[in-house]
C-alpha cells in the first residue's frame, strides 16, 4: 500500500526543443532531471526495455513519445527536490517510466527502469 495521497502534487511543464535548452548534466548530476519528450530513451540498466518497440495490436514500429524520471529525487541539482518521505514521483530507486506510442493504430506501451 502507497502512502501517497489519492491525488498527486501538480507540476506544469515547459517544452523546451533540445537545440534550444543547452547541454544536459551527466551522471549523477542529471538524476530526477531526465524527463524528456522524443529522440532516444536514456536506458538505465542498458537493456530492457530502451530499445525499439514492436505494437502488440498491429505488429508496426512504436516510437518513443517520452520518459518520465524520478523528478522528486533527492538530489542538490534538483529544483524539484523534496525531503524522504515527502515525494510522490519518485519510481522505484530513481527510476524511470518510458512511454512509447502507436501512430497506427493509437495503441500506448508503459515501462518502467530502475537503478
Amino acid at each position: 500500500m502507497s502512502d501517497r495521497p489519492d491525488i498527486l502534487r501538480e507540476y506544469r511543464v515547459t517544452v523546451v526543443p533540445a537545440e534550444e535548452a543547452g547541454p544536459r548534466a551527466r551522471e549523477p548530476d542529471d538524476l530526477g532531471l531526465r524527463t524528456k519528450f522524443g529522440g532516444e530513451p536514456d536506458a538505465i540498466q542498458g537493456g530492457g526495455d530502451d530499445g525499439e518497440k514492436t505494437c502488440p495490436q498491429c505488429f508496426r514500429r512504436m516510437h518513443f513519445v517520452a520518459q518520465i524520471d524520478s523528478f522528486e529525487f533527492n538530489g542538490e541539482n534538483n529544483p524539484n527536490r523534496k525531503d524522504y518521505g515527502d515525494e510522490q514521483f519518485m519510481f522505484g530507486d530513481v527510476g524511470m517510466i518510458y512511454v512509447w506510442f502507436c501512430f497506427n493504430c493509437l495503441t500506448p506501451h508503459a515501462a518502467i527502469e530502475c537503478y
